[in-house]
């Protein structure tokens, strides 16, 4: 019986040093590592601290203050990072690293994601999808952060808002159906559900700008990557 329980007192302690060694092992893979939450997708990026001073070291543009729009940063440097995968990468990066500096802005990030979104998802509905929307969903944290720059310290007003946006957003609906309605080979009730689809989701973006800053972000974002003529969408 002594034997037996000298036996087990060992298999504890073996057992509990070995668990205490797999612990710390965790702490320390975990220390050793960074992981960036994506913003905009449900996607975490993992990297060594090494690489991920490595990446930095090659990539001052990331650390300028007042920084670079993200798309002159990548095209200046996309060392590393040189395909579309690679590029939403860098664009996480981006972002990661300009929001340490956006103080107190949580807010206006979260407006401004959501209203990029609804814009790209606008377009790509429009577009009737593509990689590139899918590869913009990824990048748009980048964008807001930018943008979140750009706006932090400015104070919304509504002088003459209410027009200019409805003036916006009576172009969007404009231009979007003239690009439907010019559509061929789709049946007029395909072109019918679309024009409604885009309209909702139109209805949706409107909610979202709730003041002028919000309005110039919004129509920048849109005009700077969604810039084609209704020629693009005949098929």
């Amino acid at each position: 019986m002594r034997v037996l329980s000298v036996l087990l007192l060992c298999c504890c302690l073996f057992g509990c040093q070995n668990s205490k060694k797999k612990t710390e092992q965790q702490v320390i893979n975990l220390k050793d590592s960074i992981s960036i939450q994506s913003n905009s997708i449900r996607d975490t990026f993992k990297f060594s601290k090494l690489e991920f001073k490595s990446i930095l070291e090659n990539h001052p543009e990331i650390n300028l203050h007042p920084p670079l729009h993200p798309d002159i940063a990548y095209q200046n440097n996309d060392k590393g990072f040189n395909s579309e995968t690679g590029q939403d990468v860098y664009f996480t990066i981006y972002a990661y690293h300009l929001e340490k500096y956006n103080y107190n802005s949580e807010q206006l990030r979260i407006k401004l994601i959501d209203a990029f979104n609804k814009v790209n998802n606008i377009h790509g509905i429009y577009k009737r999808g593509g990689s590139f929307f899918g590869h913009q969903k990824a990048r748009i944290a980048a964008y807001a952060e930018f943008s979140v720059y750009n706006y932090r310290d400015k104070k919304p007003t509504q002088k003459d808002f209410k027009k200019i946006k409805s003036n916006y957003i009576d172009s969007l609906k404009v231009s979007f159906e003239k690009g439907i309605k010019l559509l061929v080979n789709t049946p007029e009730k395909s072109k019918t559900l679309l024009i409604k689809d885009i309209y909702l989701k139109i209805s949706q973006l409107e909610k979202l700008i709730d003041n002028d800053i919000m309005l110039e972000a919004v129509r920048d974002f849109e005009q700077r990557h969604y810039n084609y003529d209704n020629i693009d969408l005949i098929w």
